[in-house]
């Protein structure tokens, strides 16, 4: 059977394509056709050249005009007759009546001359029948051929007895009838072998116009992605060329605001300066003022003149680290550091930290006597500790503080560890971002600028470290920074930071 291709919703051009295609049973009966065509004309042009023919002979001989109505005109009127209908019937596209019009018309003529013909028509005709069972055989299936097989077969053995009243089957109409037979099995072996080749072409020239229309939809498809890649290519440059006039104007904003942070910092520390130095002499420094104390109430709002200009002169100092960071100004000073001394001084400071919470915040530490050396900036590692340290005691109300030093794979870390009102697991993913503070801590009035974690991180990555934490909130924080491990006679290699700044690496060889 031929095989049958699925149509496709999304490919009408191909599927009208294959419907034109045409089938099988059209293909062969184009070509049967096409053959009984030419079959007909040819046996009418036999036919009347047989009646001119016996019509010339019959002029010089007047014995044979005693058979020619039986020999010549009435068998050959049947052949005319037949071929004249397989004509009308093929104009009007009717292949099963041309070819049964065919064959009737022949097989008459034959059996006529076979049945009443001279001795010459009764001896030799029979051997006809394979020709037109052989020829017939190609144009009708192999069922039909049968049909006029079996014809054939009664017309040798039961003709004699219709026509002369006895049966007679002479050794000539047998092997007429044996040819036949083999002419008959012979039609369907060819039948079937052009069926196999028409099967053959016509599924080759499915697939080759499947194909073709599968590479012409490719073909089209192909050039309306290159049209929409073109578009896109020329919509990403124009958006790479607003994105970089956007990162230009970006630059230049924060080099205005780095700029104006730098001056603004630089203008308010010198009046705050002032005014810190002005109300430390009016609280420590009486003899300044003739030995005349201020009275107890004014001693009181003084110390909050002074608390307020230091925690203000803090904001001042982080906003401008913050923006020599961002304009890549910040001078570090890399080396080999001993962090026994910052951690002792550290200490001592978190103890000022905690403040009027003393009595409820314990300053614990958990580490050895020696400590190892790390590579960074003495003053930006305090800074960093005392930044965390801060926190922990501005988000602490009782509990403890307790610092953690020791080595893990080449690097040195510190964990600063509370029991504070934590981080919510939604402020988790900004908590080192600028001027971003947890909200529990602005619901409970903490002071501060959000701003320590992101200078202590911008600071770590400038000395090739780095800081994480863990919190649960209402249980408590723990920060860790970490920072490369200096072996003494060892050679450091340094790391280039992420956004350039003054580094200055001192590494003592040995």
């Amino acid at each position: 059977m031929y095989p049958q291709y699925p149509d496709s919703d999304n490919e009408p051009n191909e599927a009208a394509a294959l419907a034109s295609v045409p089938t099988q049973l059209n293909f062969a009966q184009e070509v049967r056709s096409d053959r009984l065509s030419i079959l007909w004309k040819v046996t009418l042009f036999i036919a009347l050249l047989l009646v001119w023919a016996m019509v010339v002979v019959t002029g010089a001989n007047e014995e044979m005009l005693d058979h020619i109505v039986t020999d010549v005109l009435f068998p050959t009127g049947l052949l005319i007759v037949g071929c004249a209908l397989t004509g009308y019937f093929l104009k009007r596209e009717r292949f099963g009546l041309a070819v049964t019009s065919y064959t009737a018309g022949a097989f008459g003529a034959l059996a006529v001359l076979t049945l009443w013909g001279s001795t010459f028509g009764r001896d030799y005709f029979p051997f006809v029948f394979p020709l037109l069972v052989f020829v017939v055989g190609l144009l009708v299936p192999a069922r039909q051929t049968l049909i006029l097989l079996l014809a054939v077969i009664a017309l040798l053995l039961g003709g004699p007895l219709l026509a002369d009243g006895q049966w007679e089957l002479s050794s000539a109409r047998f092997f007429a009838l044996v040819l036949t037979i083999a002419a008959t099995g012979l039609s369907a072996q060819v039948s079937g072998e052009l069926f196999g080749i028409a099967e053959w072409a016509l599924d080759n020239y499915r697939r080759e116009r499947r194909t073709s229309y599968a590479l012409f939809d490719s073909r089209e498809a192909l050039q309306k992605s290159f049209l929409r890649q073109t578009a896109l290519t020329d919509q990403l440059q124009q958006v790479n060329n607003e994105l970089e006039t956007a990162r230009k104007a970006e630059e230049e904003a924060k080099n205005f605001r780095g700029q104006f942070l730098a001056n603004m910092s630089h203008e308010l520390r010198t009046p705050l300066n002032a005014i810190i130095g002005f109300s430390q002499t009016m609280l420590d420094f009486p003899a300044m003022y003739d030995g005349v104390e201020l009275p107890i109430q004014y001693r009181q709002d003084m110390g909050q003149v002074l608390s307020s200009g230091k925690h203000l002169l803090t904001i001042i100092n982080d906003i401008l680290d913050l923006s020599k960071v961002d304009a890549g100004k910040l001078d570090l000073d890399i080396q080999p550091v001993d962090i026994g001394p910052i951690v002792k001084g550290v200490l001592s400071t978190a103890v000022g930290l905690v403040g009027d919470k003393g009595d409820q915040i314990h300053i614990q530490r958990d580490f050895p006597e020696e400590l190892p050396m790390v590579l960074g900036d003495p003053l930006r590692l305090r800074q960093v500790l005392l930044n965390l340290y801060s926190n922990a005691a501005k988000f602490t109300d009782s509990g403890y503080i307790k610092l953690q030093v020791y080595r893990q794979d080449g690097e040195v870390i510190f964990a600063v560890e509370d029991t504070g009102i934590g981080i919510a697991d939604s402020e988790k993913a900004f908590i080192f971002e600028e001027f971003r503070q947890g909200t529990s801590g602005r619901k409970k009035g903490r002071q501060g600028a959000g701003l320590g974690l992101a200078i202590s991180q911008q600071l770590l990555r400038l000395m090739n470290g780095r800081i994480w934490f863990d919190s649960t909130l209402g249980r408590g924080s723990t920060f860790y920074l970490a920072l490369p491990e200096y072996v003494p006679g060892e050679e450091e290699p340094v790391t280039l930071p992420t956004k350039p700044a003054t580094k200055r690496l001192r590494v003592p060889h040995p």
